[in-house]
């Protein structure tokens, strides 16, 4: 995939998902730029439909009365935005109620939503192919907990294999007091003596659901990790375990029921989240485990784009979208990238070539966010919005190496302000690579004046153990001292001297 090739966009779009789960109910509406999409709006209510399903058969009285209510407005919501389509994701409760039928006939009298449940392994299907719009080179098993049940699947590739569902929501395991003596041994049973059997080698555990996400961010306050972002978290399998065994624990148990700002509904099913945990990483035996990046509503966005738009990169669409709203849009970016590409290869890296190059492209792209704002305030602006902004396909510390890599562009000082998060993910080595590439950003910007154009009657490369800038004899009135000094801070900083030919072509 050519770097060119993502610079243009296809039209803008707005998808809303309508999500009828076991424990919430939800409408959101993402944006759609490319392959990348985004929430613009996020609305839920915890019904608990399927809180008696072990218990009745049947769905919770009043959470059919809170979700025809949700419903009735996320129809309305729908209706008055336009939206290019609507998708209804119907999970365990509307499968397995005896009275969903009844439940769905009702729903589409007052609303006109036609629901359709998915079924297990539709639903572990869709919840794969979230994870992969989220991080296309995920590898691994998608592990989806919703209220009622647990969905598995493999991931490799791209691709997807196999798909299985089993009753393993909090909502089908208990009612009232948790009880892992009672549970372990039923958990056992439903997995089967072979369960571990049917899965091959996993590389990494993708968690996807709201209570394992909601103990990863517990598990980010608890020890003051400094990331806040919960999609893409890597807990480490020793780091995973010990988070299970705590909060499946007496002493876990009581401090989430009471860990302020969340709901008891919501509280209720972590300890057991944390039970499943644990027995999943036992059997399985996982290298990673991570906290997935996308999920169900995702993957039913996902599934939609045709084979051409889910071959690009959706993380360069994201930072183009981002981009487009600036002044600058994204043709500086490209023109920047192509300008650095004659030192890529000699330049330090902290990744692969190919992932190193993968964030140089990014980082060009939201080179131009920072135009028009403030100038003492945008190099913090970027900064943020490389670390927590709807970028897809980004470790934490990817992220993190992009951030300070844009924080240098426009700043000279080392890190930012607020670095924790720099400390906590990057070594120094990395650090200084990070800064490296920003700096070389910084003088391809500070010579051409953002101007596309400019840059490309200009050249930059490492020959013979020197950085030689080489400049068209009509450019040559742009070599100032400022942007001299640029350049050599750059050559400073790779410890290689600067040598500025003026060319006469």
């Amino acid at each position: 995939m050519t770097f060119s090739s993502q610079t243009s966009l296809p039209n803008y779009k707005r998808i809303g998902v309508i999500d009828i789960g076991s424990n919430s109910v939800r409408f959101v509406v993402y944006s759609i730029s490319g392959a990348a999409f985004a929430p613009i709006y996020d609305e839920k209510v915890l019904a608990g439909l399927g809180r008696d399903l072990r218990k009745t058969g049947k769905l919770n009285p009043n959470g059919r009365i809170q979700a025809q209510n949700a419903l009735k407005r996320f129809a309305a919501l729908a209706k008055a935005q336009n939206l290019d389509d609507i998708l209804i994701a119907a999970t365990a409760a509307m499968r397995d109620a005896h009275d969903a039928p009844e439940f769905i006939i009702q729903v589409k009298m007052q609303t006109g939503l036609d629901i359709t449940p998915l079924s297990g392994e539709k639903e572990a299907l869709m919840s794969a192919l979230g994870v992969i719009a989220g991080e296309p080179r995920a590898q691994g098993l998608a592990a989806d907990l919703g209220g009622a049940s647990l969905e598995l699947v493999e991931i490799n590739a791209g691709a997807t294999t196999g798909g299985v569902s089993y009753p393993l929501g909090p909502f089908s395991m208990f009612d009232g007091i948790f009880d892992p003596a009672d549970l372990k041994p039923r958990i056992a049973r439903i997995l089967g003596d072979n369960f571990a059997h049917q899965f091959s080698s996993i590389e990494t555990l993708y968690l996807i659901g709201g209570a394992w996400r909601k103990l990863a961010i517990i598990d980010q306050k608890r020890n003051n990790y400094p990331l806040r972002v919960a999609h893409n978290y890597s807990l480490g399998v020793k780091h995973a375990q010990e988070l299970a065994d705590w909060a499946c624990s007496h002493a876990g148990s009581a401090e989430l029921l009471c860990w302020p700002n969340i709901s008891k509904r919501r509280a209720d099913t972590l300890p057991y989240s944390g039970l499943l945990l644990s027995i999943l990483l036992n059997e399985l035996n996982p290298k990673h485990v991570v906290i997935a990046p996308g999920g169900l509503r995702d993957g039913l966005v996902y599934q939609k784009f045709s084979a051409d738009v889910k071959k690009r990169d959706a993380l360069f669409d994201a930072c183009a979208s981002i981009a487009s709203q600036s002044t600058d849009g994204t043709k500086m970016g490209a023109a920047i990238y192509e300008f650095l590409s004659g030192i890529h290869p000699s330049m330090p890296r902290s990744f692969c070539l190919n992932t190193e190059n993968r964030i140089r492209k990014a980082a060009s792209l939201l080179i131009g966010t920072g135009a028009g704002l403030h100038p003492d305030h945008r190099a913090k602006i970027v900064y943020e919005i490389a670390l927590y902004g709807p970028l897809p396909g980004l470790t934490h510390k990817e992220r993190a190496y992009l951030a300070l890599t844009l924080f240098r562009a426009y700043r000279s000082r080392k890190t930012p302000p607020d670095s924790a998060v720099i400390w906590h993910l990057l070594s120094e080595t990395e650090q200084l690579s990070a800064q490296i590439y920003g700096e070389a950003m910084r003088a391809a910007v500070v010579l051409s004046g953002r101007s596309p154009a400019v840059l490309g009657k200009i050249s930059l490369a490492i020959n013979e153990g020197a950085l030689v800038l080489s400049v068209r004899q009509d450019m040559a009135a742009l070599i100032v001292t400022r942007s001299r000094t640029h350049f050599d801070d750059l050559a400073n900083l790779i410890k290689t001297p600067l040598q500025i030919k003026i060319r006469n072509d």
